[in-house]
Order: structure tokens, then C-alpha cells, then sequence
């Protein structure tokens, strides 16, 4: 909305600001999902549907997640050397075509648009990419332009996928590449990345460690006199893959947040008396812990799929445990596998996951992740109605990330007028170069004598309606590492 027509409203409807001290910070927490395009998982329903289905299909999994409580989707845009989105550097996906390389029909951007509509909703958007899967399964041709194609020599197959050799240097870059042209050409608020960097080792028939076949990279890196061994290495390749990343989208977009999804646990026995099993550290080149300390993430999300009481494997010990080794103070907003209602756990389960969260706020301000999206969009065990009732029943905002953006803004004019004999509420900057530092607005209202988070509208909107049975309305901007300036208030 332009700026100039919203004037001769605060002519004739300006309030003081004196009240603003008495306007209470607004509510805060992260409460993300995932939504997945491997597989068809979550979006689209399948393969190759008219782009009008495609598109009527993501507008309704977004104002589901908007109808909900959630403030964030991380939306998967690479799941496999492919695009979820228009890509100079890879080809179209065939999740959303059907076929590999082949654009929809009419041309339209699945990015682009998921963006536009979580942001018209009041949403972050994360881009999610898979940094070195080359093919889902076996079912899908890849294109002549695919990195299998073009390079097979830098792929393997490894069980029924296909996967890129993080230790070839041309590898790696091409993940970066293709992320930092995603950050550079796009309104994202998140860059994310999950757990698959070496894949997940699988056994043979008689249950013995099959082994990812990198011999031949590896063979080079210890030619040119490289002196780490084996895993070692490989970790080293996705440590500087991580760390590329994370400074290639500070210094292209320093206000957009880089999170990462690692398996649950950094390595077995840690904390100690949580036994063995799968070590991420030696079998995955996961040194998650290295990252989180190194300051080389915004947000981090341990996929912290286990129940609460399971013995030594509970969400409650790894949580504790990893706010531990936060020595840098990033957000720790861990993934709760609400996709497991019905099998071992119930609707319960998650929102007591959400309580031990915000049980421990004075560590951490509080925030998680849904994987997937699919239980909360069909309410499976009644999941979706309960958080909405319950966990979500008043509005929050995402934490702030004073390391990303420390501005401090100045309270909006905010008036009030009745276009249409509707009430509504309308706001703008006095000085019209706050806007270039605000990228949300946060709507509070008095109900009932008490201030409660109504809602959060994008930068360009700068009118809404006036909420329901609410004496007093507060407008905060709020900047690019979601700092609030201070309130702005109109009086019914």
C-alpha cells in the first residue's frame, strides 16, 4: 500500500503515543513445520497436475498452517539435484512435473509464490535443500542437464538413492552455488538444510556396514598429501560446505537465518548413560556440535524425534543437552515428529514436547518444528484442533536475532478510519526511511483490559482490520532480525 493516500487519515485520526510504555512486549515463539516435496510427501498431492491444482493445493496447506498458529514453513525447494523453483543451475523437479527437466505449463515459480503467500499471512519462508542426494529412488529419469548426467563420475549409487560425493570439491561448490542463488534472487527469511550430508549407512544381508563408495576422492586427497583419515575427512568436507554457507549468506543477506536439522544426538554416549546406535559424527560427517559452537548456524533443529519418557533416548535429555553446548547463544528450535500420532505417541505427547520447551524460556526462547506438515494439515489424533486450541491459542512472533540486526525503531503514526463503515486500523513510519529497516508489523490489541499478540502483517501491508471486541490497538515495527520498536497506539 502507498504511503501518501494514508495521510489525510492520520490527519483526521492521530493518537498519542503516551501510552506506549504501557503496551507489553508482544509473545514470542517459534512454531514452524516442514513441508516436504521428496516423494510427494506433502506438496504436491502428486506429480504432474494442472498448475492451477498445484497452486490451489499450496495456498491451502499455507493458510492451514496460518489458521493453525504457525509462524514459519520451511518449504523443500532441492530435494534431489532438482528445482522446485525457476533454476538456472538445475533442472525443474519431477515431484512438481512429473518429468525431470520440464518446465510447468504455464511457466509459474512454486518458490516465489509460497513466498508471496506466506508472507501475505504473516509467515517466514525458509528454502529447505538437500546439499548432496542426486536422485530420490529409482523412479525418476534424470535429465540430460542433471548433475548424473553431466558428471556421473562425481555420483554414486548407495542403496536405492543416488548421492553426490561431498569430497569432490566441484560438489561442494555446486551446493553452494545453487544455495546462494536462491538467497541472492529471493525474499527467503530462512536458508535450511537437513540431515542427509553422508548418507545413512545400510547393511548387507548378513548386517554388515556396507560402505559409501568414495574410495576414489578419497584416494585423491591422500595422493596430494592430505594427512586426515577417512572420516575424518569426510567430515571435514561438509564442516567447510557448512561454513561457506553460512558467511556466502551473511554477506549476501546477513538478516536471512541459516538453520540446519541434524539427527537428534551428536554421538553416541553424549550426554553420558544414552548408550550406543548410530554415530551422525562418524557414519553421517556430522559434526553438528562443531557447528552450533562455531557460531555457524542462526537456528538449530535436532531432530529430536523421541518421546519424552522413552528411557535415556527422550526429548527432554537431548534438548537439556544441547542448550548445554550452545556456547554461542543461537536458537534452538528443535524437530518434534508430530507425523508419529497414532503409532507410538498421541496428540499429548507433542504438546507436553511443547511445554518442556517453554518450561525452560529463561535458557531459551521457545521454539520447534512439525515434521510434517501432513499431521497438523489433517488433524491426525485431533493434533491439529489442540494445538490451535491449546498451544497456539494466543499469537507469537519468531525470536529475535540481535547477532543479525539490532535496530532500533521508532513507534509508527497509527490512526484509525471507516472505509465502507468497517473499522479498521491503518500505520506508517513518519519518516519514510524507517521502512528499508522493517520487515514486519506486529499488531497488539487490549481485550478485556489485557494486551494480547494479535497479529503479524508483512512490510507492505499498512492497514488491517480492528480486532474484534479490542478498546486499544498497539503497531510495533519490527526489524530484520525481528527486534520491535516501540508502539504506536490508537484507542477505540
Amino acid at each position: 500500500m502507498c504511503l501518501k493516500p494514508l495521510l489525510s487519515i492520520f490527519l483526521l485520526s492521530v493518537v498519542s503515543l503516551h501510552a506506549q510504555t504501557s503496551v507489553p512486549q508482544p509473545a514470542r515463539e517459534l512454531r514452524g513445520s516442514w513441508i516436504a516435496t521428496v516423494h510427494n510427501i506433502n506438496w504436491p498431492i502428486e506429480p504432474g497436475l494442472p498448475v492451477a491444482k498445484q497452486k490451489q493445493q499450496l495456498v491451502t496447506l499455507i493458510e492451514s498452517a496460518a489458521n493453525v498458529g504457525l509462524n514459519a514453513l520451511i518449504f523443500q525447494v532441492r530435494p534431489a539435484g532438482d528445482a522446485m523453483y525457476a533454476s538456472k543451475l538445475e533442472p525443474w523437479s519431477p515431484f512438481l512435473t512429473g518429468q525431470m527437466g520440464v518446465a510447468p505449463s504455464p511457466l509459474w515459480d512454486p518458490l516465489e509464490f509460497a513466498i508471496q503467500e506466506a508472507h501475505k499471512r504473516g509467515m517466514e519462508l525458509h528454502a529447505w535443500f538437500n546439499p548432496f542426494r542426486a536422485l530420490a529412488g529409482e523412479k525418476r529419469v534424470p535429465s540430460a542437464d542433471h548433475i548424473v548426467r553431466r558428471h556421473p563420475e562425481w555420483t554414486m549409487k548407495y542403496g536405492p538413492d543416488t548421492w553426490m560425493d561431498p569430497g569432490v570439491p566441484e560438489v561442494r561448490a555446486q551446493a553452494i552455488a545453487v544455495i546462494m542463488d536462491v538467497t541472492r534472487r529471493y525474499d527467503v527469511d530462512g536458508i535450511h538444510i537437513d540431515d542427509y550430508f553422508y548418507p545413512y549407512p545400510l547393511t548387507d544381508a548378513a548386517k554388515k556396514k556396507i560402505e559409501f563408495p568414495d574410495d576414489t576422492s578419497f584416494g585423491r586427497y591422500k595422493a596430494a598429501g592430505g594427512p586426515l583419515e577417512l572420516t575424518a575427512w569426510r567430515r571435514q568436507n561438509v564442516d567447510e560446505t557448512v561454513r561457506i554457507i553460512y558467511e556466502g549468506i551473511k554477506a549476501e543477506k546477513r538478516y536471512v537465518k541459516f538453520g540446519i536439522s541434524p539427527f537428534g544426538l551428536w554421538r553416541p554416549n553424549f550426554p553420558e548413560g544414552t548408550g550406543g546406535g548410530l554415530d551422525p559424527y562418524e557414519d553421517l560427517g556430522a559434526d553438528s556440535k562443531k557447528w552450533l559452537q562455531s557460531g555457524w548456524v542462526d537456528y538449530f533443529t535436532p531432530q529430536l524425534y523421541w518421546t519424552i519418557d522413552r528411557p535415556k533416548l527422550g526429548f527432554t535429555v537431548y534438548y537439556d543437552w544441547w542448550l548445554e553446548q550452545n556456547t554461542q547463544g543461537r536458537h534452538i528450535w528443535p524437530g518434534m515428529n508430530t507425523s508419529k500420532i497414532g503409532d507410538d505417541r498421541n496428540a499429548g505427547e507433542i504438546l507436553r514436547e511443547m511445554s518442556v520447551l517453554r518450561e525452560r524460556g529463561l535458557k531459551m526462547t521457545p521454539g520447534h518444528f512439525h515434521w510434517n506438515f501432513g499431521a497438523l494439515h489433517k488433524d491426525v489424533g485431533k493434533i491439529g484442533t489442540y494445538t490451535k486450541e491449546r498451544a497456539y491459542a494466543t499469537h507469537a512472533i519468531p525470536p529475535a536475532s540481535p547477532w543479525l540486526s539490532q535496530s532500533t525503531l521508532p513507534a509508527p503514526v497509527v490512526g484509525k478510519t471507516v472505509p465502507g463503515g468497517k473499522l479498521t486500523v491503518a500505520w506508517q513510519h513518519s519518516d519514510v526511511r524507517w521502512m528499508s529497516q522493517t520487515r514486519w508489523w506486529v499488531m497488539q490489541a487490549q481485550i478485556n483490559g489485557k494486551w494480547v499478540t494479535w497479529e503479524t502483517y508483512f512490510k507492505d501491508q499498512l492497514s488491517a482490520a480492528w480486532p474484534d471486541n479490542a478498546t486499544a490497538v498497539a503497531i510495533r515495527a519490527a526489524g530484520l532480525g525481528w527486534e520491535v520498536g516501540e508502539a504506536g497506539v490508537v484507542v477505540k
